[in-house]
């Protein structure tokens, strides 16, 4: 991450990611600090695979209203940030055993859900940038919205999406593990902390 102009709030988080040595996946991810508070403001990602080009999402967030469910056309939510962005913007979540808080996640173009984090606990971990103390912290998406009987069905079996940040602020993203598919047998999926630039 890093400050984009001293005199203007905005960060920068850029990512480069190769998956099984095939696919490659380059990220530019923009925010805004108002208030004490960072808000997504634009998210780009190249993918490419063999060196082909694949696919480009890319957003902005800040100022514009959507198309959202229930049809009506609304502004995105002020806590909204796309997967790969969650890397800088959860760093303001309150890091403490059982601290719990909701964001919403952007999948595409009009499409937000909420996911809900819970603090589990500290812990040493190791990923290719070093050995860090770390706060673990488990998402989960909340399907509360459609039905309560669907979201404790979902939690019963969904696959646990796992994340660590560096206990010492600014608490950076180091480990992302999720399931690559609705079942326990499905392959993990695994993005870790490389550099901590």
């Amino acid at each position: 991450m890093r400050v984009l102009d001293d005199s203007e709030p905005r960060y920068r988080l850029e990512l480069e990611m190769l998956a099984r040595g095939e696919a490659a996946y380059r990220l530019e991810f923009d925010a805004l600090r108002r208030r004490g508070h960072l808000l997504a403001d634009r998210y780009r990602l190249e993918t490419t695979h063999a060196d082909r080009p694949v696919a480009t999402e890319e957003g902005w967030f800040r100022d514009v209203s959507v198309l959202s469910w229930g049809g009506d056309v609304e502004s995105y939510p002020s806590d909204l940030s796309p997967l790969l962005g969650c890397a800088l913007m959860l760093r303001g979540l309150e890091f403490e055993r059982g601290a719990e808080r909701s964001f919403a996640l952007w999948l595409a173009n009009t499409l937000h859900w909420e996911v809900g984090l819970k603090v589990e606990r500290r812990e040493r971990i190791e990923v290719p940038a070093g050995s860090f103390d770390a706060w673990r912290v488990r998402a989960r998406p909340n399907l509360h919205m459609i039905a309560g009987a669907l979201d404790r069905l979902v939690a019963m079996f969904l696959p646990p999406f796992v994340l660590h940040f560096a206990a010492d602020p600014p608490h950076r993203f180091l480990r992302f593990a999720f399931p690559t598919g609705p079942f326990p047998w499905n392959p993990r999926g695994l993005i870790e902390a490389t550099g901590l630039d």
